[in-house]
């Protein structure tokens, strides 16, 4: 009985948390995984017509990712440390390098070739390895940052103490540029711009006001670009090599009518017919049409369009609740911590939701341009949903340090 007793203590163990972790930040990140989980199942009801076992696939599949992510995020919850990160940084870059190039071998989707297909048995399992590059940048920074306190010659200046993530960010960034994929590229380059926010040295100030100008230059470009005085210059765009199909989401975002609704503007017109006829307290459950071959990517970067065809203005807002929770517990804690490499952490970690939510939420909308960016733990995608877990994973294993330790010392 003693032993079996251990046996169970161990694996349970094994399944928890770290001491000190947060449990309202665990509990919400599984809230929004299952409820994103079962709409995802919902909406691919619609494809049963043509495939009347797309419902026990799409469940399985959504169920081996959940645990998949899990496991992901327990290992970096309880494993990561930054020595041996440090130490194994040059590997997982040039491993991640090769990741990124791989999908160039591959079939082109939707105007990118950003993912890599696994065909096991009569399933097909897509991956896309920019995701992943999205959660290392921030534990790059992070580690150098932490590296840079113990060698004195990293302090002299930007580069000496960022050499490493400044040459991964350019490198990440034109792979990803290469491939298309103009989503995952702004999320990368305002997680970079955030997470060098909070270091304090003063060789690090210019680099910092230039991240935080660069954004705002940025945003003020979209906006210009959807308004009557850009938008002409954007249509033009329409005919250079490789911006033809950035040219037509703004074109969309400014006026989702304005493409053909076959064409260009048949995802973006649907995704708003969805909405506004949801009404505010939505079809009911299970009642969307959209779903029903409307919206091809109705489980993937337009799920919001159906929660909220199907749920109104309340599923919206249970969403918008979930990610305040978590972005507002990060936060909650990088203002708590006297750690740099942990601020680093948790407010990277808290700009990557953040832009997301922003980024698909403001696509969706046609509030702006669609770039194809996923809502995460809601949408469809297993790449997408590891990679928040481990990002999650790294915030807890912070956090965890934060209250074990320096909140502990303190009392």
């Amino acid at each position: 009985m003693a032993k079996e007793k251990r046996k169970k203590g161990k694996l349970t163990g094994i399944l928890r948390m770290p001491k000190g972790s947060d449990k309202i930040l665990h509990f919400t990140v599984l809230v929004l995984v299952l409820f994103g989980s079962v709409m995802i199942v919902d909406i691919n009801v619609g494809q049963t017509s043509s495939n009347n076992m797309v419902v026990i696939t799409t469940a399985v599949k959504q169920a081996l990712f959940m645990i998949a992510g899990y496991v992901a995020m327990l290992f970096a919850a309880k494993v990561f440390e930054f020595n041996w990160f440090y130490r194994l940084s040059k590997v997982i870059i040039i491993a991640m390098t090769v990741l990124l190039i791989l999908p160039f071998f591959s079939i082109e989707q939707g105007g990118s070739n950003a993912w890599i297909y696994i065909t096991i048995g009569s399933q097909v399992i897509s991956l896309q390895p920019s995701e992943f590059v999205k959660p290392l940048m921030i534990v790059l920074i992070a580690t150098y940052v932490y590296a840079a306190q113990y060698h004195k010659g990293m302090q002299k200046s930007a580069w000496k103490m960022l050499r490493v993530p400044i040459i991964c960010f350019v490198l990440f960034s034109v792979i990803i540029l290469a491939q298309r994929d103009i989503g995952a590229l702004a999320i990368l380059f305002l997680i970079c711009a955030g997470a060098i926010q909070p270091v304090a040295y003063p060789k690090l100030r210019k680099l910092q006001v230039a991240a935080r100008a660069a954004v705002l230059i940025g945003f003020v470009l979209v906006f210009i670009g959807m308004s009557p005085i850009g938008l002409p210059i954007v249509e033009k765009m329409a005919d250079l090599p490789l911006l033809g199909h950035i040219a037509a989401r703004f074109v969309n975002a400014a006026d989702p009518t304005a493409l053909d609704m076959y064409g260009g503007g048949y995802q973006p017109s649907h995704a708003l017919y969805a909405i506004t006829s949801s009404g505010i307290f939505g079809l009911g459950f299970g009642n969307s049409t959209r779903k029903y071959g409307y919206l091809t990517q109705a489980d993937s970067d337009y799920i919001l369009a159906i929660i909220v065809e199907e749920l109104g203005i309340f599923g919206l807002l249970f969403i918008t609740i979930g990610y305040g929770i978590i972005i507002f517990r990060l936060f909650r804690y990088a203002f708590k911590t006297n750690f740099v490499p942990y601020k680093i952490i948790l407010s990277g970690a808290a700009i990557y939701l953040g832009a997301h939510f922003m980024l698909n939420v403001g696509g969706v909308s046609a509030l702006l341009p669609l770039t194809g960016v996923p809502l995460l733990f809601i949408s469809d995608g297993g790449s997408a949903l590891v990679s928040a877990f481990i990002t999650m994973g790294l915030c807890q294993h912070v956090i965890a340090k934060i209250n074990t330790t320096e909140l502990a010392e303190k009392q």
